[in-house]
Formats: structure tokens, sequence, C-alpha cells
């Protein structure tokens, strides 16, 4: 199905019974879709929320029907990102891109821009070895959408060419970000003016086999690449963290906070999201919206692990507030995707409108006056009435004072005038404006007594139209005044300006002078209150010397094995190469070094000496482990899959490192943390890990599980592949 609204504008979508007022519970959508992967979000110009996803059944009672009854790549809609409605598909057996066969085909991970007037949604067409980047256009995020008859990437197999996203700079210049889990990691590419193909070679940004689902942003000057690491759809075994390194170019080198590049052979990559023992897995493929407050948001998928019939593929989306701390972005300052009740994004102006209902809510100032139009995009919206040069003022009535976000989508019907968002004014003789003319300059003026005492000018790139709907936003702190001018509010900045404005002014509104411009969905809300507190580290207690051990000789009072007695003491070291062994059952059973462990909270260190940087490609791999049977098993290790090396928490019983989750960089000398707790509503065993590569600063990574009701011991492991040797240098415990 496909549904295109046109001038048609229903009211708000139906509650969600489930979200009491102000609240919200993971997973959204659930009203509406049992299943709702790879999310992508923009804000319409008609003033809602639209989301679209990869192909899928979306309710657990669709699942395994005919192909009809998929959906390629549904859309849905929200006015306050909490309560969700079908509208429709993006294509259908009658309405698909006629370059590929529709049968065979699957169509993943959309990307939502709007660009110029239009609305590009970039996906991913899979198949076989046929999987390749394109894109269908429409004048409305409901459709109808056109796909434009040809790939956008030609065919290739070094990269996996699916998740696409797209970003576009301040210059005008497009940039394509895609790849999947290949030797040719996530790639970058520009795009020609259209959007349509790439122009010169691609640049590797993450390393091999490391990651997928990039999705750029600008902020302070920095380019920010998030993208989701292995174990995108494995419900018992499936991490797949949220990662993010920055830049001062689209094209990077990315690195993350430690200055690790993310596409190094050790790479790198910060930890936005990841398990954190809650019933949520893999809740990974992220895109960020921001609401009516300034607030950041991000949508992944993922699975519930508790979840009755596991045979049921769906991911639905989650959502969570998105922290920006000391410059770097954390989901709920560090706590990770939730799981109780929250927040709910802000949905609504405290003063403004959408202008479906006229121009009631608001005040005019100045010369001229305002009516409606409308038009199949936006629906109605406000336009001056005027051929005077006297700025013309259109305020919302009942507007908060303060610090406020104030937001507006305006474009000019004419080459001359200008149309802008009213920062703040104390009548039509004083006022700041921040203004788009028809040159595309925008520029911030701050006039009193009818004469501009201040001004500040930014210039967008040339093929920006300002006769499209363009976004402005400013918030306000403390006096204090951020500006910018975007296509949509998606992170895409086209131009900045800071500029202070008077407390005590009213805020809030629009402006046009000549008569020029056109304005909507126009609202002040009060400014979001940012985290800037991340959540702490683990704190680790006082050492518990009964349990350590410094293989100071080699009676290893305390120890066992699981399986043949391997490796040695030597020189002050356990020194142990790596076997050519794993625990799957599939071969030769791996052996552990083991001993009980601590009652209650603690915390298990070693330093490892293991040089992967000349290993060969046979996934060895040593270090710490979490054992009460193969099966039931957790061990921290790094390892090196073909050009990459990284430390994992491995989840898996075998030597595949596709579901682990993955840390921070490895070295050949690291040292390695597993955190022990037990959760008081499950009785779970819980381990979060952590690792350095000094012995000082540590990476905590997200947190995974034993079973209630097992007594896990603690040990070593040296395994998956002949041809390392491993030397452990201690065994420390602490409280």
């Amino acid at each position: 199905m496909v549904l295109g609204l046109g001038s048609a504008h229903p009211g708000p979508a139906a509650a969600d019974p489930a979200d009491p007022a102000g609240t919200f519970q993971n997973p959204v959508m659930d009203n509406v879709a049992d299943a709702f992967s790879d999310p992508s979000i923009i804000r319409g110009k008609d003033g809602y929320w639209y989301a679209f996803a990869t192909q899928t059944s979306m309710r657990r009672d669709n699942q395994g029907g005919p192909w009809e009854s998929q959906h390629f790549m549904p859309i849905t809609r929200s006015a306050d990102l909490v309560n969700w409605t079908y509208v429709g598909d993006v294509f259908g057996p009658d309405n698909h891109p006629e370059w590929r066969d529709f049968a065979s085909t699957y169509y993943w991970a959309p990307d939502i821009r709007y660009i110029n007037g239009k609305y590009y949604l970039y996906y991913s067409v899979a198949g076989g070895d046929k999987n390749t980047i394109a894109l269908a256009t429409s004048d409305h995020p409901a459709g109808p959408w056109k796909d434009i008859g040809r790939p956008v990437l030609p065919y290739g197999t070094t990269v996996n060419q699916i998740d696409p996203s797209v970003f576009v700079d301040s210059d005008g210049r497009k940039y394509l970000y895609y790849g999947s889990f290949r030797d040719g990691g996530i790639q970058a590419v520009r795009l020609n003016e259209e959007g349509t193909a790439p122009v010169g070679d691609p640049v590797q940004v993450v390393g091999a086999r490391r990651g997928e689902a990039a999705y750029a942003v600008k902020r302070d000057g920095w380019y920010y690449l998030f993208y989701s690491g292995l174990g995108c759809c494995a419900r018992d075994e499936g991490a797949y963290p949220v990662f993010a390194g920055r830049a001062r170019s689209p094209m990077g080198p990315f690195k993350d906070a430690e200055g690790v590049g993310l596409a190094d052979l050790h790479p790198g990559g910060t930890i936005v999201n990841a398990p954190n023992g809650n019933k949520w897995v893999a809740t990974g493929h992220s895109a960020n919206v921001v609401d009516k407050s300034g607030q950041d948001w991000i949508l992944t998928n993922g699975f519930d692990r508790h979840e009755s019939d596991p045979s049921w593929g769906g991911r639905p989306s989650m959502m969570d507030r998105l922290d920006w701390i000391d410059g770097w972005p954390t989901v709920r300052a560090g706590a990770w995707t939730s799981e109780d009740r929250q927040t709910a994004p802000t949905g609504t102006w405290d003063a403004g409108s959408t202008f479906d209902d006229g121009l009631g809510r608001f005040d005019t100032a100045g010369r001229g006056a305002w009516t409606t139009g409308s038009d199949p995009d936006s629906g109605r919206y406000a336009r001056g009435r005027s051929r005077a040069a006297v700025p013309q003022l259109l305020l919302p009535r009942r507007a908060p004072g303060g610090d406020v976000r104030i937001e507006a989508d305006v474009r000019l019907r004419d080459d001359d005038g200008r149309v802008g968002l009213v920062l703040a004014s104390s009548g039509p003789s004083d006022h700041a404006v921040a203004w788009l003319d028809s040159n595309g300059t925008l520029s911030v003026e701050v006039t009193r007594d009818r004469k501009v005492v201040r001004k500040r000018t930014a210039r967008l790139h040339t093929d920006a139209d300002p006769r499209t709907w363009h976004s402005l936003t400013a918030e306000i702190r403390d006096g204090a005044t951020r500006v910018q001018v975007s296509s949509a509010m998606l992170d895409m900045p086209l131009a900045e300006l800071k500029v202070d404005v008077p407390e005590d002014w009213r805020r809030g509104g629009v402006a046009s002078t000549h008569g020029a411009g056109e304005v909507d969905n126009v609202g002040v809300t009060r400014l979001y209150t940012p985290v800037t507190v991340k959540q702490p580290d683990p704190r680790i207690g006082t050492r518990l010397p009964e349990y350590d051990e410094d293989f100071d000789d080699d009676r290893l009072d305390g120890w066992t094995w699981f399986g043949p007695a391997d490796g040695k003491v030597a020189e002050g070291q356990y020194v142990w190469p790596t076997q050519d062994a794993d625990f799957s059952g599939k071969g030769t059973m791996a052996s552990a070094l083991l001993r009980d462990a601590p009652a209650g909270t603690y915390t298990v260190e070693t330093k490892l000496r293991f040089p992967i940087t000349d290993a060969p490609d046979g996934r060895s791999q040593a270090g710490l482990i979490a054992f009460q049977s193969p099966a039931d098993s957790i061990h921290l290790a790094p390892t090196r899959t073909g050009p990459s090396r990284q430390a994992f928490l491995w989840i898996g019983r075998d030597r595949d490192s596709w579901p682990e989750m993955q840390l921070g960089p490895s070295a050949d000398t690291m040292w390695l943390r597993l955190r022990h707790t037990v959760d008081p509503k499950t009785g779970e065993h819980t381990f979060q890990p952590a690792t350095s590569r000094d012995g000082k600063h540590y990476i905590w990574g997200g947190v995974w599980h034993l079973p209630a009701g097992s007594d896990p011991r603690i040990g070593l492991v040296s395994l998956a592949g002949e041809g390392v040797t491993a030397r452990f240098d201690y065994v420390r415990f602490y409280s």
C-alpha cells in the first residue's frame, strides 16, 4: 500500500493507552508495529514526525505470510514522538524500482532527507550479492514515492553496499556513508549535485568487519559519525552497540574520544549505547531526532531477550534521550537503553501553531497583515501581506520568557524582501530577528528605535533555494542566542550565527518585509535542561588478596581445570599458547583455568601480553572468562579478524566474532576487567567488561548475563586458533 496524503491532514494520532500523559515506555510504536527495524525519522513540513523502516511484516500475526503481505519500507507518523499511526509503504507490487526484480529483492534501511523542497529517501536494495544503494523522491514524506530508475552506486563486493546515510554540508556538498561487515568496512563518498551518483573515490571511515548503519551529524564544527557494531540480529548473543567518532571533515579521518581512529588496525569507537543488563539487547542501527524543546533523542531497534516466542524475528524500535557530554554523545548519560517508563519528548510548543486552525493564536506588530495559504506539503501556513520594507511581525500569544527554543519553517515568495524568525521583541520598533533573504544570506539584526544596532551575517551555499521551505531555529540560554538554518532539523546546518538578545524582550515569532514571507510550524518552547554529568564508571573496591594470583610458583592454589591442563608458569607469568579449540562443541573443546569467585559484587583484573598485531587471521584470543559451563560462559579477549584487531566480550560459544560485543581498541599489552553483580530483580549474574591500554584508564562496555541460580567461576582462557602465545602477569580481585 502506498498512501499520499496530499493536502489532507488528519488529526493527531490516537493516544496509546499504555502511555500516561507525558511518559513513554519502550518499545515505541508498539500500538502499530511489533517490528520496525532500521528506523529513520524526519519532521515533515506539515508538522508531523515521519518514521521509515526496513521491509517487514510489522505485526507478529502477519509473519510468514505471502510476499504481498510484507510492508516494503513502512511509514508511520506522530504528532508527539510517542503516539504513532501507520500511513503507508514506500513501495508495493505496483510501485517499485523496475530495474530490480520485485519478488527477489529486499528493501532495507531507508534514510530520509529533505533537500531544496523535496524528500529524498536513500535505501538498500538487497538480494544475493547484488546489494547496492538506491534513491526515491517525493513531494511529501507519506508519498507517493518514485525511484529514480537506477542505482546510486555501481554494484561491488569489497564493501557490503547497504545501510546508506546522506549528509549535506553547509557548502552544499552531499556525502554518502554506506557499508557493513566486510573488509571494506564503512565507506564515505561524495555525491554529485543531484545526489544520484558518486563523485571521486570512496574513503574507508570505519575498520574492516567492524560496523554498519552509519549516521552523520554536525555540531560545534565537528562531524560526528555514528555507527553500530557486530550482532544486529542475534537475540541470544547480540550486542549491536552504537559507537561514534568525530572529525573536522565529513570524509574523516574520524577518531574517538581516546584519539583512536575508527579505521585504524586497532579501531576505536566511543560507546554511545550498549546492552545494560535489562531486557533489551542488540539495540543499534540508530537515527537522531530533536524534540520541540531542543532535546536530542535517538531511535534504535533491538530485541526483548525475554520474548516468549523467540522464533519471532521482529525488531521493534526503541527511543531514548541522547545527551551530549563533554563533546560526545551518550544515551541517557551512559545508562543506555531504557526498560522502565521515561519522561516523554516535548511534542508540543508552549505557544505557537501549524496554522491549521488559522491565525487566532498570534498577535501582529508593524505595518501590514497576515493571511493563510496552503500547499500539499505543509498544509496551511501564514503569509505576509504588505509591500512595505518595515518588518511586519507575527507573534505567538502567551509565549514563555527566559530560556527558550524558537522554531519556524520559512520560505520566500519573491526575489525581493526577507522572511525571518523573531528571537525577541518589544514592539514594532525594537526587535531581534534572524532573517533569510532571497540572496541566500542568513543575518541576525538587533533593532532599537527602528535602527539596526547589531548585525551578524552568514551565507548559505549557492544552490540553496530560499523559495523552498527551510527550518529556522534559535536556542536562547541566558540571553545568548544560537541561530541555525537547515533544510530540516537533522543536525545538518547550512549556516549558524550567535548573538545576545535582551533578557526582558518577548520571545518568539516570525517576520516578513515586502510581503515576501511564508511561514509555518511557528513555536516557542521552554528550552531543555542539558544533562552535563555522565553516569560514573563502576567503582572498584579494595583488593581481595586471598583470591589473587601472581604466578610466582606453579602450585596455583585454588585453581582447577575445565578440560586438560595447558600452559605453564614461567618467569612470573602464566604462559599459554592459544589452543585450536573453542566451547562450541563442534570440534575440540577448549580448556579453562578456573577458580571460585568471591560472593556478591566483585571485579577481576588481569594484565595480558598478547601480540595480536602479528597474529594469523585465525581469531586467536586470550583473556578472562566467567564460566558455568561451555554453554553458559562469557569471556573478555582481544582478537584479530581480517585486517582489524579489537577487544570483545565473547557471548557466543565459538570463535566467530559476529554476535559478540565490541569494546575499546586493543593492543599487544592490555589490562582486562570483568565486574560481577547480581541483578536484584532477576537473580541473574551480570558482567560488565572493561579494557585498558595503560592500566590506568579503562573503557567500560556493555553488560551481559549468566543465568540465575548458576555459580560461575572466574578464570583464564587461550583459545580459538593456534599461532599466538598469551602471557598473563597476574589475576587480581577487588571487592
